[in-house]
């Protein structure tokens, strides 16, 4: 029976998956499933007891090793979900000898069944110190903890030469790397010794930054590395001063608009995306409509929109709830509103020429992080030159050169 690795939830989940994935080959758990779990809504633990009681339908003899934020919220309960043999804490999770618990003892050295990807996960920090009303991560993850420059250096490496064409620096707060470290080092100092340390390395992404934290070093730093892509995405959440002050954000509308001015200044052709919870506590039509006009305003073009999820154990689980009715609409038209900044976005390119690096065989990505159709045949992981002529659907149309 062929190991499974099944991963819910954000790109650093997708990051500790692969080196599960890795714990997993080389300790022989080919009879496992490992489902790498998330909770950061209540959706994504519901879809979760689906998944596990859906594995157990279809194999009663199913062997699931759980791990991750919503297995370590609570333990107890999936624990005794049929089919569920163990549970890692997401603390230790990426700790080897974790899983030397469940090998069999042979001692076999199996190769990873999982397809290359373009783009490769790198850790760089886990845990957060902030105290935002409406997260469980310090709760599942801790305080925050940036990891050594070495180690950073030498897991870029071994990434590229695992053939990995860009590398997306990744972690709960990525902003926040440097500051628990001895000696002075910020996000735009770490940027900078691994496009210097590693010379090969032609595409570097950044995974979800905190408004709060974008500061003149990191401007300069995506001013001047071209080797930075052009795509910053901002844990923004709301564009109501209020609903910010209640979900203990430390920055404001205004600030989130200068800061997108400021980035767009330092790099023109960037395009900037960012996560927005609809219907949190207390939101009003008013504090709703002032998201609606930060997100034109600040020039947000990829969304991610969350409806809000109370999650026990955090103060906005006890502050009033918004009608559920209420919250759906909202979603709908912030999800409308999203695709008309997507496609006013992409309309930007029409009739011109945009590097992409593909993807698969007729889907690239650009520099920018925006999606286009290929015309022709790619070869995976090799970049070219498109003319875009269409976009639908949130997909550019091209003919590579």
């Amino acid at each position: 029976m062929e190991k499974k690795i099944i991963t819910f939830g954000c790109r650093l989940n997708a990051c500790e998956s692969e080196t599960i994935r890795n714990f997993a080959d080389e300790m022989g758990l080919d009879d496992f499933t490992l489902i790498n779990t998330c909770a950061v809504t209540g959706e994504a633990e519901r879809k979760l007891r689906q998944t596990i009681r859906k594995l157990y339908r279809e194999n009663e003899k199913i062997k699931i090793i759980l791990t991750g934020c919503a297995s370590e919220l609570n333990p107890d309960y999936y624990v005794k979900m049929n089919g569920v043999v163990g549970i890692i804490s997401n603390k230790i999770k990426l700790q080897k000898a974790e899983y030397a618990k469940y090998a069999s003892g042979n001692g076999a050295v199996h190769q990873s069944l999982a397809p290359k990807k373009i783009r490769g996960f790198l850790q760089i920090q886990n845990g957060c110190d902030r105290e935002c009303t409406y997260c469980v991560v310090r709760l599942t993850r801790g305080s925050s903890v940036s990891f050594s420059k070495d180690k950073i250096v030498k897991q870029a490496k071994q990434l590229l030469g695992n053939g990995y064409k860009e590398i997306v620096l990744t972690g709960v707060n990525i902003s926040a790397y440097g500051r628990d470290l001895p000696s002075r080092q910020n996000l735009a100092s770490i940027i900078r010794h691994i496009l210097k340390s590693v010379p090969e390395l032609s595409r570097l992404r950044l995974s979800s930054l905190d408004p709060a934290d974008i500061d003149d070093d990191l401007l300069e730093v995506i001013k001047n590395e071209e080797r930075l892509m052009p795509h910053f995405h901002e844990s923004i959440q709301s564009g109501d001063d209020v609903i910010l002050k209640r979900m203990m954000r430390r920055h404001t509308r205004r600030q989130v608009e200068e800061i997108n001015c400021k980035i767009l200044e330092a790099r023109p052709e960037a395009v900037l995306g960012a996560d927005i919870i609809v219907g949190f506590p207390t939101e009003t039509d008013e504090m709703f409509q002032n998201t609606k006009e930060l997100i034109a305003n600040a020039n947000l073009s990829l969304l991610h929109i969350f409806p809000f999820s109370a999650r026990p154990g955090t103060p906005a689980f006890f502050m009033p709830m918004v009608e559920k009715k209420t919250v759906e609409r909202r979603w709908k038209e912030l999800k409308q509103l999203a695709n008309d900044m997507l496609a006013k976005k992409l309309s930007e390119y029409l009739g011109k020429n945009t590097a992409a690096i593909a993807e698969s065989e007729y889907t690239a990505r650009t520099n920018s992080f925006l999606s286009i159709k290929s015309t022709k045949s790619l070869v995976p992981g090799r970049e070219y030159l498109f003319h875009c002529d269409c976009c639908r659907g949130g997909v550019l149309t091209g003919v590579p050169n």
